[in-house]
């Protein structure tokens, strides 16, 4: 029998945290791959070496002070002259044999250790960081805008993908922004979307949710509640809904520093009992959460990032046949329109967002169709059995 491909994933955050990041891992090991992930550990108590869902995590502890020090990994040199002997470490003691990167705050060191090891890497860009950057709180301080600067991080970037065996984008439009910005031949760039592990249905759901939410129009987001993140507009648009929807509830499954702005939004609009904001929840109930969601939303906001991404969210109502009202954030309504999910309104504007909600909930046949077809697409076409992502797509760069 042959021996197992040991791919060495590295991602600069903590870990369990990102269900990109475990759901291609777990894809693969279902395949006969051995899986390692570098990741970080702000916890002094947290397990420095743990096999996760058959995941082999190394995670090394860093203090405090480096999470902040990684937002200035492009402007001051010591974030990765820390990070490069345990990346190095991290390769050789695993016997590495092809190395998949988790978005390019390690590329540095990484491309730099690969001057002698040689292996393939593949770059994989879970957004257009240099863009969505700009919209950081930390980069519009005084202090941030002197230190951080988004165009170097533009630079870096299109030089990684650049030096990547591979490179690896969540949607089409990402596709052809990088492929238009570096040159790179088309077929380099795999596009793999967020698709969500069929383990995000489960056998039986939370009855206490179940129960605090019957009898009401759920209408659920999931997910960070910045205000790049158009739940502001959501908000305003209550007063606009209830005489049509009086049941109306919005559940937040989510938090941010926005979210006393948001407490005192929904107060001003006199809609405070129409919002249940749950915060952060564990991972193993957010199906729960949309398991008694009527409709999906994602509200975000228009800027080049969310022009070319999908937020994990959208594959997650998908998977459970929910129909979707989402912004007209492009790629995400291509998705949605093309592949008739549900219906789309216009980025911040209340207006068309309860005009476009009221729609739905006066055509619960239109609910049903739009949830079927999302649920139907997941299972034939948007996961990741149809998307070339397996271990000949890394076995190929071994065998060059």
């Amino acid at each position: 029998m042959a021996n197992k491909t040991v791919l060495g994933m590295v991602f600069h955050g903590e870990y369990p945290t990102h269900p990109r990041i475990e759901n291609q891992a777990l894809h693969l090991i279902n395949l006969g791959m051995e899986v390692h992930l570098f990741c970080v550990t702000y916890k002094k108590n947290e397990p420095r070496h743990q096999l996760y869902k058959g995941i082999h995590v190394h995670r090394h502890y860093l203090p405090s002070w480096m999470y902040q020090l990684s937002a200035l990994a492009y402007s001051i040199s010591l974030y990765h002259l820390i990070m490069k002997p345990k990346l190095g470490s991290f390769v050789r003691d695993n016997k590495i044999d092809v190395l998949h990167l988790h978005n390019m705050y390690l590329a540095q060191p990484l491309f730099d250790l690969n001057k002698k090891n040689k292996l393939p890497i593949v770059l994989d860009l879970h957004e257009n960081l240099p863009e969505i950057m700009k919209h950081y709180p930390h980069l519009k301080s005084a202090l941030g805008k002197v230190l951080i600067h988004p165009s170097f991080w533009k630079k870096k970037e299109e030089e990684f993908i650049k030096k990547s065996d591979k490179v690896i984008v969540v949607t089409n439009e990402a596709k052809i922004d990088i492929e238009s910005r570096t040159k790179i031949d088309s077929d380099k760039t795999l596009v793999l979307p967020n698709f969500t592990d069929s383990s995000f249905i489960k056998k039986s759901y939370d009855q206490n949710i179940a129960n605090r939410f019957a009898d009401r129009f759920n209408v659920l987001y999931i997910g960070d509640t910045g205000t790049r993140r158009g739940l502001e507009s959501i908000i305003r648009s209550i007063p606009l809904l209830i005489h049509d929807i009086p049941n109306f509830n919005l559940i937040i499954v989510g938090s941010s520093s926005n979210d006393a702005s948001l407490k005192e939004l929904a107060n001003k609009e006199g809609a405070t009992k129409y919002v249940s904001a749950e915060g952060w929840q564990t991972e193993n109930l957010l199906p729960d959460y949309v398991h008694v969601a009527d409709v999906g939303i994602c509200p975000i906001l228009r800027n080049i990032h969310h022009d070319t991404t999908y937020a994990n969210k959208l594959f997650q109502y998908a998977l459970h046949g929910k129909s979707i009202l989402a912004s007209d954030c492009i790629a995400q309504k291509s998705l949605i329109e093309n592949e008739e999910w549900g219906l789309i309104h216009s980025a911040d504007d209340a207006v068309d967002f309860a005009k476009q909600l009221k729609t739905l909930y006066h055509n619960p046949e239109l609910r049903k169709k739009t949830g079927q077809n999302a649920a139907k697409s997941i299972e034939n076409k948007y996961n990741y059995g149809s998307s070339g992502f397996n271990n000949k797509f890394y076995t190929k760069l071994l065998n060059g």
